[in-house]
């Protein structure tokens, strides 16, 4: 039992020190120990952006593309290199909601009758119809050979008993 709380405890220091010893893409360190022990943002939440806020209130982001063709987005700079400065509101409602239509109290609602329902949509098959006769006779002759090969095997199958 001590051994096994030993190794938990190993392994919690190990999940605790390895952020600090693994380089992230920028080659620094995932994480540091500032990183644990001070709040850069006190008031930031996951649905109020932490990017650089103007004075006039919009958010400040970089975005550049790497040599594989991949976009990057940051609220910091790339150090070398091109990049597009975007800046956007984060107060902003990117969605626009649908305006519900008045309904008119007046409005009289006389029933649509349905027509029949009629088959639409793709074809059953990815065979022009022409061509369904001769893939019968193919499937007829698959099983006939089949057949011939099963029964053969049960031949065999009954000499060696």
């Amino acid at each position: 039992m001590k051994i096994m709380i030993k190794l938990l405890l190993l392994a919690l220091v190990g999940a605790v020190v390895a952020p600090m010893l693994i380089k992230g893409p920028d080659g620094r360190p995932l994480l540091s120990w500032k990183d644990f022990f001070s709040v850069s943002n006190p008031t930031a939440t996951l649905d109020k952006p932490t990017g650089k806020v103007s004075p006039s209130g919009l958010t400040t982001v970089y975005k550049w593309q790497d040599e594989e063709g991949q976009w990057h987005f940051s609220d910091k700079p790339m150090g070398t290199g091109e990049h597009e400065t975007l800046k956007y509101n984060p107060n902003a409602n990117i969605i626009q909601s649908l305006k519900k239509p008045e309904e008119d109290s007046n409005a009289v609602v006389t029933p649509i009758a349905k027509a029949p329902e009629t088959p639409s949509g793709p074809s059953l098959t990815t065979v022009p119809l022409s061509e369904v006769p001769e893939l019968m006779d193919q499937a007829k002759q698959y099983q006939q050979l089949i057949d011939q090969r099963n029964q053969t095997l049960e031949q065999f199958n009954a000499t060696k008993k």
